[in-house]
This record gives C-alpha cells, structure tokens and sequence, in this order.
C-alpha cells in the first residue's frame, strides 16, 4: 500500500482517538495535537491543516461510518456517547491500527504473527458497499463446494456480514427458485467470482430490517424455519471464562457463576452453525435444555467415534 494512504490512515486514527479521548477538543487543539503526535510514524508528507483536517472529518463520517459531531455550545468536536456505535468504532479501528504500526518507520515483523490463512473475497467489499449504499444490482459467478462455478447470479444486495474471519453478502435473488424468492440469502465472498456492479437500480424493501433477520441466529443463516428456543448450557471453570469473556450470543445470560460452574441461557435458534459452535467446546459442556440439542450432538460424538475406531 503506498505510504500516502498509509499516512491517511494514521490521521484518521488520531483524530478519532483524540476526540474519543477529549470530547468537545477545539479545532486548534486537535490541530495541536495531531501535528505533535503523527511524528510517531516516521512518515513524511503528513502534517496537517485546518482545511486537511475538515476534509478527513468529512472523509471519517462517509467511508467509516464513524459520526464526529460539532457542539457550539462547548465550541468543540465529540462523537455521540452511543453504545452501539462505540462498540462499531472499535471494530472499525481495530484494523486500522495495525495497518497503522505495521507501516511505522519502526516495523513489527518478526514478533507480530498474523494468521497465515487469510480471508478470500475481501477485493469485492468495495465495489460491494458501494452497490449497497446506491441499490445497483449486481451479478457474479458463484463457485460451488466442489469448486465447479455455477450460472451467473443476479441479486438486490442489502448488507454485509463478518462471521469467524470471514465474509458475506446478504442479497435477494433475482429469477431464483420460486420459493426462495424475496427471501435473504447469505453469499460467501471467498466464493464470488467475475463481480459486477451494473448501472441497473432496485427498490429496496422498506421493511425488511437486516438486523432483525439475525436478531435470533447465531452465525450467518437466519433459518427462519427454525423457532426460537431456550438454551440452557453448563461449562466448567476454564471454559466458563471463556464464554464469560466472550459471551456465545448476545442473548446470553449468565444463571449461575462459582468456582464450581458456569450456567448460561440464550434464546436462540439451534442452526447448524451453532451446534458446530457447541462441538468446538464440548469438553466441560453439558446441555441443561432442550433435550433434542442434547441427543444430537451425543449422536454426533458416537458417529464421530465409530469413524475413529474403523480407522486402522
């Protein structure tokens, strides 16, 4: 990535921490404060003005989503003190800040060790929140599981969605099967091939609300057929942290909390990325309710062991 849109980058991380930092911060201080700190990078040509820094304000609240507001009351800028969006700010910068230190004059490589496999797809997230903002319909090849690429697909998308280090578009099919039609359906990035953006606009349905779609699913499919159920789970210390710390769904409510056991409830649909969820911490993990959950992943563990002890 060329060094000017690494020193971009930096700005805008320091602008957003400066005023995260000290709400309603005038704009001589901020302008202060940027050209004393941006020194850390080791990176020329990107000192500031007054006229640079309205421009990266404007550039934050369109391609970050990230709202800085302007009081006149305290004469200074803030960024609204809502949860959500505080939470999405740290999501947002999370990247940002280690694109940032990874191009500083002083590197990290050598003891920061990313993920060796990384996320495929990630080219279309562009062209993709753009055909989203604007409503253009868009078309692209879809590679199947058996890596044979299908008939050209064209969709009305709505959204994006990250899941365990990967993502995926929400769209409806346009000329799909019958019955799935006006439904949402989830698209692998890492499986989208020849993506275009025509100049072909569609009327997006007002009532359909992405969020509520998800409100109850754990992963990447709605599943709507499925109904909502009760979920009641019990871990063990060790594990207990673990889902303490990183709860498995926002519904999540912690029962019980001792040296001795961690008891949780969720009210979710029981998908089948969630009962993958749920092998992955089968140590230590009992299933209080429903029963059905319980019998399948006991049926799920006697297929697996049989596999094992048929393996010579």
């Amino acid at each position: 990535m060329p060094m000017s849109k690494i020193g971009y980058i930096q700005r805008y991380l320091l602008i957003i921490r400066l005023i995260k930092a000290n709400p309603y911060i005038d704009m001589e201080t901020l302008l202060s404060r940027i050209n004393a700190e941006i020194g850390i990078y080791d990176i020329l040509n990107i000192g500031s003005s007054e006229r640079t820094i309205r421009r990266d304000l404007k550039d934050i609240r369109s391609y970050l989503g990230i709202s800085i507001d302007y009081s006149k009351v305290n004469n200074g800028y803030y960024i609204p003190q809502d949860e959500d969006q505080q939470s999405d700010i740290e999501r947002v910068l999370e990247p940002f800040d280690l694109l940032g230190s990874l191009y500083t004059g002083k590197k990290l490589p050598g003891f920061v060790f990313t993920e060796k496999r990384k996320a495929k797809g990630t080219e279309h997230l562009f062209y993709l929140i753009k055909a989203i903002k604007d409503s253009f319909i868009i078309e692209f090849l879809y590679l199947k599981f058996d890596n044979t690429l299908s008939y050209t697909r064209k969709v009305e998308p709505y959204a994006l969605k990250e899941f365990k280090g990967r993502w995926y578009l929400l769209a409806i099919e346009i000329g799909g099967k019958l019955e799935e039609r006006g439904e949402i359906k989830t698209w692998g990035l890492d499986r989208i091939q020849s993506l275009i953006v025509t100049n072909n606009r569609f009327f997006k349905i007002p009532q359909l609300n992405i969020e509520d779609e998800f409100e109850s699913s754990f992963g990447i499919y709605a599943d709507k057929e499925k109904s909502v159920e009760e979920v009641i789970l019990s871990f063990a210390p060790i594990g207990g942290r673990y889902n303490d710390a990183f709860p498995l769904h926002h519904s999540q409510k912690v029962l019980v909390n001792t040296d001795k056991e961690f008891r949780v409830s969720l009210n979710v649909r029981i998908t089948y990325d969630f009962i993958m969820e749920l092998l992955s911490q089968s140590e230590g993990m009992q299933v209080i309710k429903p029963q059905h959950l319980k019998t399948t992943l006991i049926n799920i563990h006697k297929k697996a062991i049989n596999t094992l002890q048929k393996v010579d």
